[in-house]
């Protein structure tokens, strides 16, 4: 499976049934789908991304008549999706996860933290947990939510593949789960 962009991302999520927090793809002109999101969601903040450049620009809106504002930041596309933000409080592990499996031996590269203040952008500026290892290896399962994620992972089939997720300690995200999942990728 290779997933390269956010684009790509968002549609294998939603493939696969994943939960995550309501996200789609919309064409910069395309006002009436933009429209139709918000009156679906209906929620207190969204994030607006650029879903063809790896660390693009995001902003944060409160409503359509924000959005619609500064749509013009984007060329073509625009990634819309309810913030997590209001669930900040409730985060047990924030980060990104890789669990490869070869040959009955998995590896992990876990890249994560488990306060309020962290975000998939500034996880790697000051990470909690900056673990490579093997699903052997106790201090793994000692991490906080960690169990939890694995089980989504093994559930969902996600092996290979970068995984920015938020493990919480109430159910978000459309399909009303503990673990959300943010993107998926193939490589780092």
């Amino acid at each position: 499976m290779i997933i390269k962009t956010k684009r790509e991302s968002v549609f294998k999520m939603k493939e696969l049934k994943l939960n995550y927090f309501d996200e789609d793809v919309f064409d910069v002109k395309d006002i009436k789908s933009i429209e139709k999101f918000f009156e679906r969601t209906n929620a207190d903040e969204y994030c607006m991304r650029d879903p063809d450049h790896t660390s693009g620009k995001v902003i944060f809106v409160k409503n359509l008549d924000e959005c619609k504002s500064e749509l013009k930041n984007y060329k073509d596309f625009v990634t819309i999706c309810v913030s997590a933000n209001d669930y900040a409080e409730d985060i047990v592990l924030l980060g990104d996860i890789k669990v490869k499996r070869e040959y009955g031996n998995d590896t992990v590269d876990l890249t994560a933290r488990t306060d309020s203040e962290a975000t998939h952008r500034n996880i790697y500026e000051n990470p909690q947990y900056n673990v490579h290892s093997n699903l052997e290896d106790d201090k793994l399962w000692n991490i906080p939510g960690f169990s939890k994620l694995m089980g989504y992972i093994a559930d969902h089939d996600l092996y290979n593949l970068v995984i920015e997720f938020a493990v919480y300690d109430c159910p978000v995200g459309v399909n009303k789960e503990k673990v959300a999942i943010f993107e998926l990728r193939s490589e780092y």
